[in-house]
């Protein structure tokens, strides 16, 4: 069967190839009032850059959570990996900017390329709204960032018409919980050959439905999970199958008989049980590793960085399986940092938690978490976090370990020999293979 993809960006972004002024540039932005437009040019004329930014910025936003919510809140908390949310939760008080960013990347409502563009815009006012400005020594938003914000938001959102999002997926996550799907039905054989990203949305979606779930729905997920499980379960990596297992595990631990009895037949059908922790230990980790995310993705996360690291270090010595690929994905963000640099306090307590992740350990999270952690392939995209990735392959020596993947190792040996466009370019290719082709 040819590779389907689910669905993909759609190619609706208007080119401003010919535009050159803000104002030239702002009368493409369809999204945005007369009103909103003349503001916008208004502060450009008067030099007021970093209030035309920061005003355009706000509508941007507003708009690309406007066009998530129509995806329905619930569908985006499975994304999050969040099962507590539910349609009445408000989208601003549940998606980060960069949550917003990167769950439009993979919805397909803005291209990879624009995404890019959209996060150096949101570092750029972070950087600058958290700047001490020293009266004799200033700094702003000067007229050529601002004219490339302008662009990147166009570009990316507000040039765009609304357009209908995910439907594929939103009809095929109904189905999984309104009926009972066969082995050969057309969604199952579509998972078996689609990119990594819908088998991994796949099992997010099973496991809180069938947490949430009571009655028909509920047997209609757990029918579900029985045939699907065992059709991708080969294809599928660690961090995943520890998913199902977890499930499994906080199942009987709350004492839910039809659940446990579900997932126990989906588990024994794939030899599966090894993927069952012994305890719910790893779920204090993967919170405290969530917290550390928190901070590196919120408001001056250079400062606030710092105490839950420490948090994640108070824990213990070593990291549950389950947890491994949440605590170094945190760690790694803190001491990889964004393109204006690290929080130095942060930095050093996260290498000393990260010392202690032995060579096999290492050799775990780059061949089962890595080719799917776009958080820190997103960074290799840039120069800085770029830099101190390579030092950090040199200092724990990661290029000498015996890594399956072939991408992981072309980026690996690409950073040993202090290779930025070899990076990229492996980056690149484990980004299309977990995304598909058209991210």
């Amino acid at each position: 069967m040819t590779n389907t993809i689910l669905w993909q960006p759609e190619n609706n972004c208007p080119s401003l190839t010919n535009a050159k002024t803000p104002t030239e540039i702002s009368n493409h932005a369809v999204q945005l009032s007369a009103k909103d437009k003349s503001q916008i040019v208004s502060a450009f004329d008067s030099g007021h850059y970093e209030m035309a930014v920061n005003y355009l910025w706000v509508k941007t936003i507003a708009a690309l959570k406007k066009e998530l919510s129509a995806v329905g809140v619930s569908f985006l908390g499975e994304m999050l990996g969040r099962p507590d949310v539910d349609e009445d939760d408000d989208v601003d008080g549940i998606l980060t900017t960069k949550d917003a960013i990167r769950l439009a990347e993979e919805l397909g409502i803005i291209k990879k390329t624009d995404g890019m563009r959209l996060r150096h815009t949101h570092e750029l006012i972070t950087h600058f709204s958290q700047m001490e400005i020293i009266e004799s020594d200033s700094e702003e938003i000067n007229q050529s960032e601002a004219t490339s914000s302008l662009i990147a938001c166009v570009q990316g959102v507000l040039g765009r018409q609304k357009i209908e999002v995910a439907k594929k997926f939103v009809d095929f996550r109904n189905d999984l919980e309104g009926k009972t799907l066969t082995g050969n039905d057309p969604h199952v054989e579509m998972l078996k050959s689609s990119p990594y990203f819908f088998n991994k949305l796949a099992i997010s979606v099973l496991m809180n439905a069938a947490k949430k779930n009571t009655g028909a729905n509920l047997e209609h997920t757990l029918a579900n999970i029985n045939v699907i499980i065992p059709a991708i379960w080969s294809n599928l990596r660690d961090t995943e199958k520890w998913q199902v297992g977890y499930a499994y595990a906080e199942a009987y631990a709350d004492g839910k008989s039809t659940v446990v009895g579900g997932l126990k037949s989906a588990l024994l059908k794939v030899k599966g049980f090894d993927f069952v922790p012994e305890n719910l230990r790893s779920n204090t980790f993967i919170k405290a590793a969530k917290a550390i995310l928190d901070a590196h993705d919120g408001l001056n996360n250079f400062y606030n960085e710092s105490t839950p690291v420490k948090n994640l270090s108070k824990l213990g010595t070593t990291i549950p399986t389950p947890a491994l690929p949440a605590c170094i994905t945190a760690l790694l963000c803190v001491v990889l940092g964004n393109s204006y640099g690290v929080s130095w306090n942060a930095e050093s307590e996260s290498f000393e938690i990260l010392k202690k992740i032995t060579a096999d350990r290492w050799t775990y999270y780059l061949n089962n978490a890595l080719p799917s952690d776009t958080r820190i392939l997103n960074k290799l995209m840039e120069e800085k976090p770029r830099v101190n990735w390579i030092k950090l392959v040199e200092k724990y020596k990661l290029h000498e370990l015996d890594v399956k993947d072939n991408n992981v190792n072309s980026l690996l040996k690409a950073s040993n020999k202090d290779n930025s466009k070899k990076i990229e370019s492996a980056t690149t290719l484990l980004l299309i293979k977990y995304y598909g082709e058209n991210k």
